[in-house]
């Protein structure tokens, strides 16, 4: 996927005044149009102190307006450089082969881990963490899991390198659970104003905490950690499921806008986990239950595009039919005889989208008594008028929300952010007039 550079400016207003008085003005290139997307439903406006001149139509006003918010000057804004925390499953699993062959799936991934780094730009900080920590059936997992510490990638790349050199397949368990919120609280201890990220990477499903209610209270922490700014990616190793789609959407990381979070046959580790007659396939193995999915009767209980076909067949016992067709799962994956190409393109696209971050500076050089409450953002895209966008604490909605208490950085969140990392735009925040609230 090709990744256009932004056109990056920061444009600070200091303060209001009469353009007619001979200050003085630098032009600035801020792209055809004005804002075009302001005052609707549910917009407000802080107008305690009411920008220059008064807005009019209906309360409706342009902070990027030089009548607005005049004397303006330009200054250049960086992106804030981001911190990736690799959560990387060394269950037993990962010793056997990978479907394609080649080689067992912990070797041809730690490789293609390796090779992914080796092109990721230098300033992207980055982390591992093997799971489970210890050895056989570990299903803990703590701070001291955390293999290498989330540092820039100049200092951990080889770190990491030899701690996968040195470690191996020897874990029992896969506690995914745990594993994520171990590595959710590492990244919240760290200082730090840019994006925050989790990537979880493996072959298989949750082993310790079985159950739907267990896995949704995952899910469900996931959908919270990227309330307060962090994104979830996820990679299966050849393993597709709901969970790991479901994360990816929870966690604002879907592989693509068309991607369905219920992309297989429910997951269950007991039959109470199906519904409609269905029944499980899990199995237990020496006092450790191993996952299933349920059984259909019927092609409504598939996702969209498959269909319930019969599957093995052993005498006495009911048939196990499967949902089979394509998926269109929202996690990544490597399969197949491209598995180790697979994961090494899935690392290099999850690390341009998290280098392209909505994570910007703001400065403060030269601007006098700066209020947090009078700054406004603006994006304009190539042949597209400006859209301002309003604050807002809702992740979800194209806004933006500063991402520290000392409220020097912001981010822009939203559909419109991912739309930032693929398009070339411009950026530019203007300081002197009300904030636009949502």
């Amino acid at each position: 996927m090709q990744y256009l550079p932004f056109l990056l400016a920061l444009l600070v207003a200091l303060g209001a005044c009469d353009p007619s008085s001979g200050g003085d003005r630098i032009a600035r290139d801020t792209g055809p149009g004005v804002a075009t997307d302001m005052g609707g439903p549910g917009t407000t406006f802080d107008m305690s102190r009411p920008p220059t001149p008064s807005p009019t139509d209906g309360g409706r006003f342009d902070p990027f307006d030089p009548d607005a918010a005049c004397g303006s000057t330009s200054v250049p804004t960086e992106r804030v450089p981001g911190s990736l925390l690799l959560v990387f499953d060394r269950s037993g699993s990962m010793d056997s082969n990978a479907s394609g062959g080649g080689g067992s799936k912990w070797a041809l991934a730690t490789s293609a881990i390796n090779r992914a780094l080796a092109g990721v730009a230098d300033d992207l900080n980055i982390g591992l963490m093997l799971f489970p920590f210890g050895e056989e059936d570990e299903c803990s997992v703590g701070p001291d899991a955390i293999t290498v510490e989330v540092g820039p990638l100049s200092m951990t790349r080889g770190e990491i390198a030899s701690a996968l050199g040195t470690a191996d397949a020897g874990g029992g368990s896969t506690p995914i659970g745990d594993a994520l919120r171990a590595g959710w609280g590492h990244l919240e201890s760290l200082e730090g104003r840019g994006q925050k990220g989790v990537i979880l990477v493996t072959d298989g499903q949750e082993s310790c905490e079985t159950g739907n209610p267990a896995m949704n209270a995952v899910l469900s922490e996931a959908s919270t950690r990227h309330g307060a700014g962090f994104v979830t990616y996820a990679v299966g190793l050849d393993e597709s499921n709901n969970f790991l789609s479901t994360l990816a959407v929870n966690g604002g990381t879907p592989r693509s806008d068309t991607c369905l979070a219920e992309c297989q046959a429910p997951s269950c580790s007991s039959d109470a986990d199906c519904s409609g007659g269905m029944t499980c396939s899990a199995t237990t193995i020496a006092g450790i239950t191993i996952p299933g999915t349920c059984q259909c009767t019927m092609d409504s209980h598939c996702p969209p595009m498959q269909t319930c076909e019969m599957g093995l067949s052993i005498p006495g016992l009911p048939a196990m039919n499967e949902c089979r067709g394509p998926s269109n799962c929202c996690h990544y994956d490597a399969e197949g005889a491209s598995f180790e190409s697979d994961f090494q393109a899935a690392l290099e696209e999850i690390a341009t989208r998290f280098l392209d971050s909505c994570v910007f500076e703001v400065p403060r050089d030269g601007v006098d008594m700066f209020d947090p409450m009078r700054v406004n953002v603006g994006v304009t895209f190539d042949g597209e008028p400006r859209q301002v966008l309003p604050q807002s604490g809702d992740p979800a909605t194209d806004s933006w929300n500063y991402t520290t208490p000392e409220q020097d950085a912001i981010v822009i969140q939203g559909p419109i952010c991912e739309r930032l990392r693929m398009s070339a735009a411009e950026v530019e925040i203007v300081v002197g007039c009300p904030t636009i609230l949502i």
